[in-house]
């Protein structure tokens, strides 16, 4: 498909149900992005979670992601949003920082012959923090499209599958992180489903996501999730639980963070004590979820 002949990176065929809890679509939408990049969010009635308003089409998200740099630039409204740079080495010690609060604030514990799967962990970082915490894991498995970047992952002491392989497959595993990748999945029901038949009775399912609540409402497109083609469902703590809860699992801890406040607007030190309360009252617009495998 070629890129310069798309009037839009978003499908033609529009979203029927909400693509987090399947229930009814309301009237209230937000829309972000301009020309190929404008895209429409619907709020749900049931749960008050957002879905993409056309369903995905796998070609033209292909396209998007072909040159995401570029397709980045031009399609984000928001300055302070991510424009790449996070996944630099530049920006690796900030990244595993991040990590291992995560891991700490949602109350992992990861235990030795554990084998844990990070899915869309495409450069390891995840795993290296993982194997760090716990040397002696079973085994880590980085689950994306195969790369340029995925090459190294064996040097690094970890295994790789292709994401459409690991979905066909049978193997159970104990841990499956989905960290800042939910919101991107395309086919949920396909996840949801191979993640129910994967994870040990007992295992875990750890998500972190954007929380579709206040912050939406208030802000609409300002809202620093509303990320034009790439962010296909935005769910309410609500939404996710039931969703996860209709696959077999149940949420052993929840919490959220970031104020949505950008550096750029909010100075130093009511950012850090915007971000601080946001936390500390649960009211984050980024979430953290620990599911447990019934």
């Amino acid at each position: 498909m070629g890129v310069d002949s798309l009037s839009s990176f978003c499908g033609d065929r529009a979203t029927q149900a909400c693509r987090v809890c399947a229930g009814g679509l309301g009237v209230t939408t937000v829309s972000a992005g301009e020309g190929p990049y404008r895209t429409i969010w619907i709020l749900c009635e049931s749960c008050g979670s957002w879905s993409i308003g056309h369903e995905p089409d796998k070609k033209r998200l292909d396209a998007f992601y072909s040159d995401y740099s570029g397709h980045l630039k031009l399609s984000s409204i928001n300055p302070d949003a991510n424009d790449g740079r996070r996944y630099t080495d530049a920006w690796r010690a900030t990244r595993e920082r991040e990590y291992r609060l995560g891991i700490r604030d949602i109350g992992l514990v990861l235990n030795k012959s554990d084998h844990l799967v990070d899915f869309g962990g495409y450069d390891g970082v995840f795993l290296d923090v993982c194997r760090d915490i716990q040397p002696d894991l079973g085994r880590s498995t980085a689950v994306d499209y195969p790369r340029d970047e995925t090459k190294h992952l064996v040097a690094l002491g970890h295994c790789f599958e292709a994401i459409d392989d690991w979905l066909a497959g049978d193997e159970l595993v104990d841990i499956v992180s989905l960290w800042d990748v939910y919101e991107h999945i395309s086919d949920l029901p396909t996840l949801m489903k191979t993640l129910s038949r994967r994870v040990k009775a007992g295992g875990q399912v750890i998500v972190q996501t954007p929380r579709a609540h206040l912050h939406a409402r208030l802000l609409g497109e300002r809202w620093h999730h509303f990320l034009p083609v790439q962010h296909l469902q935005l769910p309410s703590r609500e939404g996710i639980l039931q969703q996860f809860d209709a696959y077999g699992f149940t949420a052993s801890q929840v919490g959220s963070f970031g104020a949505n406040a950008p550096g750029s607007l909010i100075p130093q030190p009511y950012k850090e004590l915007f971000d601080g309360l946001a936390k500390e009252a649960d009211l984050g617009s980024t979430q953290l979820i620990r599911f447990a495998r019934r």
